[in-house]
């Protein structure tokens, strides 16, 4: 499995799947040293960092989990051509930090430890999702999406999972103004729904 892949898959969630963490002692990490060379990134980082902004912009509702979704599938569909672009873009930046790390010079233990102040950071609990809490809301699109995937899936079977989201994508912005509208409306009242719900819940905390 190549890198990108590990990078996308440890951004993706599968569904249904339950995961049992298994609870660990971590090291004592050492203070970073802000010197070091900033190490290399994958193609797919590379190609996230590039087009995060756009797709915060074409799905303002969408969580940060959700954007590195939409960012994984589209980077799972490139074209060879293009997707060998994104792979000579981290070719080189490996080089870069290759480069750089031969004539950089780490700072020594006794300086590590001169600077820790001998504090421990309280490591901030997660706070468990309530299960009786609302529903968020969902963008036009994720109710488009949700309404529309199965018939995509129909009508083109042979079509991947990144190559099916793809054309819901392409179908959405094709809308008639009339069809979207009908799209925003739904999201609009599924908003009004969920502020509602929220309100009830936090009354009755």
């Amino acid at each position: 499995m190549s890198s990108d892949e590990e990078d996308i898959d440890s951004i993706e969630e599968e569904e249904e799947e339950v995961v049992v963490v298994k609870k660990t002692r971590r090291k004592k990490k050492k203070n970073q040293d802000p010197n070091r060379p900033k190490r290399n990134m994958s193609a797919f980082f590379l190609y996230s960092n590039a087009h995060r902004e756009r797709v915060k912009q074409e799905q303002p509702d969408a969580k940060f989990g959700d954007i590195a979704k939409f960012l994984s599938v589209e980077f799972k569909a490139l074209e060879p051509d293009e997707k060998a672009k994104w792979d000579d873009l981290a070719s080189k930046d490996k080089e870069r930090y290759q480069r750089e790390m031969e004539s950089y010079v780490p700072p020594s233990d006794e300086s590590d430890s001169d600077s820790d102040d001998g504090k421990k950071k309280k490591k901030k609990k997660k706070q468990q999702k309530d299960p009786n809490a609302p529903k968020r809301n969902q963008s036009a699109f994720f109710l488009y999406s949700n309404a529309t995937r199965a018939q995509v899936r129909t009508d083109n079977p042979d079509l991947a999972f990144g190559q099916v989201a793809q054309a819901i994508s392409r179908n959405f912005k094709a809308l008639p103004e009339e069809e979207r509208a009908y799209w925003d409306e739904k999201a609009a009242a599924d908003k009004e729904r969920y502020q509602r719900e929220l309100a009830e819940y936090k009354a009755d905390a």
